[in-house]
């Protein structure tokens, strides 16, 4: 879905604090679909990153073994 919209922006001489953005419901709808599936490929490259990091360090202190063939899987 693409959403377009105007896009107001509140400079922060008005807000006090920061500047403000006011966007229409339709593209926070579709910012917050974004933000779950980049949460979600976030904490699937988290794991697969800990899982990458566990071989190598079981690896280097030698806790694989070796196999020449799927028949060795006892």
């Amino acid at each position: 879905m693409n959403v377009k919209s105007a896009t107001f922006i509140i400079p922060k001489s008005v807000t006090g604090k920061s500047e403000l953005v006011v966007i229409s419901k339709g593209v926070y709808d579709e910012f917050l679909r974004w933000k779950k599936f980049a949460e979600k490929r976030m904490i699937e490259e988290g794991i697969a990153g800990e899982a990458i990091r566990t071989y190598k360090r079981e690896k280097k202190a030698g806790k694989l073994e070796l196999l020449k063939s799927l028949a060795d899987l006892d």
